[in-house]
């Protein structure tokens, strides 16, 4: 009888055995890959929204995108004063707010949006969070709307800068591959032409208004541009005056509509700590994320006023159809992909930070004496200790960089001392 040519069950059991070790060893090797793409994929997107700022700065002689115009401060003591008392003066209304081709209106400060099916560029008008920014909660500087800090740091993709990211708003390098929440409410938006997502008007009449439908949140705020996947720095944004802090002998925050030059940026060459001092930043907290996508610590905030927009519970607030992820700052294990104000590109570990918020606190309360809670960000605007959404975090982390840098553009989010021990 002719022996038939078989594996044993052992056999197969020691086969099954080994594709097992095999598929166990490279998996995780394949997955750590795999996010190593993806990271630097984020660190390219950046560096391209950098250069088309620097593209933008370039061309109105160093002068940054901040949304407001820099003698903005001048035309009144209110955001809204300043706002429509500068309209007023260079004439930018010329028919009805909400017109079908907004006629007369000529270019004004602030986010710019789309073009609309006529081919015309639009801007918001009077509206404070597209113009100013970062607005506060209270203060001079702040808004009735309900959007405290809001403002055009979270705009990247204005008009004015989307004109050289291949003239889209919604350019795919303005969303990181992990951002996923983002990523899925606005897919339709890739496939549609020119700069606009498709679906119902908005409130402001126009197809630019489309971006204000239920399918991106059911907010009744709705914003006209969609939000992308990185932020500026706000602290870049200002006058350096605005968030000085020289010990307990000044405020410790001048409000820029208090004064004729606080929307008055310096130049990114002219920052103290350029290679320290980030200039865009991952919005969300993407790297190293432990658990869901989606926070449950934003519905801890209150339902009315004016952080009302960013809870998920009440009926008026902004979300992703009941998600909003964790900021970058909102984690310990939080280590966002940022590019600086000299333009290079690195990960700043939120650990580091607090470190180097801690070195600098310490060396001011040397300096100036007293109970100095400032360091490498300042606690005395009218955001207190909660800074950029902190209540709103994972964990114990408190501390708010990027946003709320002290002395603004000439200051830093990380130290020399903690750069090699991140």
């Amino acid at each position: 009888m002719k022996k038939r040519n078989a594996f044993t069950l052992v056999e197969l059991l020691v086969v099954i055995s080994i594709i097992a070790l095999l598929v166990g060893i490279l998996l995780p090797a394949l997955s750590r890959a795999r996010d190593a793409a993806m990271v630097n994929s984020s660190k390219n997107n950046i560096r391209n929204i950098y250069m088309a700022n620097q593209n933008y700065n370039a061309a109105w002689k160093g002068r940054q995108f901040v949304g407001a115009p820099s003698n903005l401060g001048k035309f009144g003591n209110t955001a809204g004063e300043c706002i429509q008392n500068y309209l007023n003066n260079i004439g930018a209304y010329g028919g009805a707010y909400g017109g079908e081709m907004f006629d007369g209106w000529a270019p004004g400060p602030g986010v710019q949006f789309g073009e609309t099916q006529g081919g015309t560029v639009v801007f918001p008008g009077n509206v404070p969070e597209y113009i100013i920014p970062y607005l506060w909660e209270s203060g001079p500087c702040s808004t009735t709307s309900g959007a405290a800090r809001y403002g055009t740091h979270m705009h990247p993709n204005a008009r004015q800068i989307a004109e050289y990211m291949e003239d889209q708003i919604v350019n795919k390098a303005y969303f990181a591959p992990k951002d996923v929440i983002v990523l899925d409410g606005l897919k339709d938006c890739f496939s549609s032409q020119g700069n606009l997502c498709p679906g119902v008007k908005g409130e402001w009449g126009g197809d630019f208004g489309s971006f204000g439908i239920d399918e991106f949140g059911g907010y009744g705020w709705g914003p006209a541009i969609p939000y992308v996947s990185y932020i500026y720095s706000p602290a870049n944004m200002f006058n350096p005056r605005v968030f000085q802090y020289k010990g307990d002998a000044t405020p410790g925050f001048t409000d820029p509509c208090t004064f004729n030059s606080g929307f008055q940026a310096p130049t990114l060459d002219q920052s103290k700590y350029a290679s320290l001092k980030g200039y865009l930043i991952e919005s969300h907290w993407l790297q190293n994320v432990t658990g869901e996508n989606c926070s449950p610590t934003w519905d801890n905030l209150p339902t009315s006023g004016t952080l009302a927009w960013r809870n998920t519970t009440n009926d008026d607030g902004w979300h992703w159809g009941g998600c909003l992820p964790a900021l970058y700052l909102h984690s310990f294990r939080s280590t966002p992909v940022a590019t600086f104000n000299d333009g290079h590109v690195d990960m700043l570990d939120v650990n580091a930070c607090d470190k180097a918020d801690n070195i600098v606190a310490a060396a001011n309360e040397a300096r100036y004496g007293g109970d100095n809670l400032c360091g490498t960000w300042n606690r005395n605007t009218p955001d207190g200790d909660n800074g950029y959404w902190l209540e709103a975090g994972t964990d114990w982390m408190d501390v708010s960089f990027f946003t709320h840098t002290t002395d603004g553009s000439n200051g830093r989010d990380i130290v020399q001392d903690v750069l090699g021990n991140q």
